[in-house]
């Protein structure tokens, strides 16, 4: 648990450098470009040789489908969004949930309609029961009239 929290924050701290990588490579392109740029993009204006020799060695000590299929589609997303998604998929997967779950005790928040209803019938039947001890001069408060307080 406490490792995968640690892998998800830093993919989200490594989004956020992706992102200040993604503004700095629209520099170092010289291009007047406004928008998303890819992961390739960057790493390639960044670290080309890098990615060169990455590419060759996974095409050359796997296989080629692995480059085509599952990194090449990666590379086309922005940077920042593949790390973050990831790094908040496993934050999401790996919180604490004992706050969430109560370990079966029955002394929880989590109200149902029905029980919300139940317990104004309750409610409703121990309000008749001690309308009934102790009367009141007014009886039903519909019956009730301030002009009679105010005479007296």
């Amino acid at each position: 648990m406490v490792l995968g929290k640690f892998i998800g924050w830093a993919l989200v701290i490594a989004a956020l450098a992706f992102t200040v990588a993604e503004n700095s490579a629209q520099g170092i392109m010289d291009e007047h470009y406004f928008g998303i740029m890819s992961a390739y993009k960057v790493l390639h204006a960044h670290v080309p040789a890098e990615l060169i020799q990455t590419r060759i060695f996974i095409t050359q000590y796997s296989h080629l489908i692995i480059w085509d299929y599952i990194f090449k589609p990666m590379l086309w997303l922005p940077g920042w969004l593949t790390l973050g998604l990831l790094g908040i998929y496993i934050l999401f997967k790996c919180r604490n949930q004992s706050s969430e779950l109560n370990d079966g005790s029955e002394n929880n928040n989590v109200s149902s309609y029905e029980d919300i209803v139940a317990s104004a019938v309750e409610a409703d039947e121990y309000l008749e029961l001690d309308l009934k001890k102790l009367p009141s001069e007014y009886g039903e408060m519909g019956q009730f009239d301030p002009s009679k307080e105010a005479d007296k």
